[in-house]
């Protein structure tokens, strides 16, 4: 009877209720006490599976862990793929084109070397400035020898008279 009253009391009955006319209400709802508690008590069990159990429960996440986790590195697999052989093909072209511009300068350099290219003009300046040069060495060569044939002839004609 206490219990019952205890439970009524929990229940929001008062304390009387006992005495009233609704003890039915009362054993009904230890009545759905018990069925909850042992609808928990089997959740509780239901929850707690047998090892076996949760071991194949366990490795079948544990499989569609992996499988997605496989998806998502075969496809940063194929854009690595797609990116290494851009490169590799941008590279490529660009290693042919540098080995390209360095045969042209091997042999722009032996034309230097040997004279069949040169940097500047000033080479065909001075080329041009030595022969003017040497013309007006020349034009002051004859023009010397002429005066010393004339100044030969005018000392003849004096020591003659």
């Amino acid at each position: 009877a206490q219990f019952a009253a205890g439970a009524a009391g929990v229940a929001g009955v008062g304390p009387h209720a006992m005495k009233s006319s609704r003890p039915g209400a009362i054993i009904c709802l230890l009545v759905l006490a018990y069925v909850g508690a042992a609808a928990a008590a089997e959740a509780r069990v239901a929850v707690r599976l047998s090892p076996v159990t949760r071991v194949v429960e366990l490795l079948k996440s544990l499989s569609a862990k992996v499988e997605e986790e496989s998806k998502i590195e075969e496809d940063l697999f194929e854009t690595f793929v797609c990116w290494a052989k851009s490169i590799i093909s941008q590279k490529t072209k660009s290693n042919a084109a540098a080995q390209a511009r360095s045969d042209e300068l091997k042999t722009y350099i032996d034309d230097l070397d040997n004279g069949r290219m040169e940097l500047t003009s000033e080479r065909a300046e001075l080329t041009k400035e030595v022969e003017e040069l040497s013309s007006g060495i020349e034009v002051a060569t004859q023009m010397r020898e002429k005066e010393k044939k004339d100044y030969e002839d005018a000392k003849d004609e004096m020591e003659k008279a």
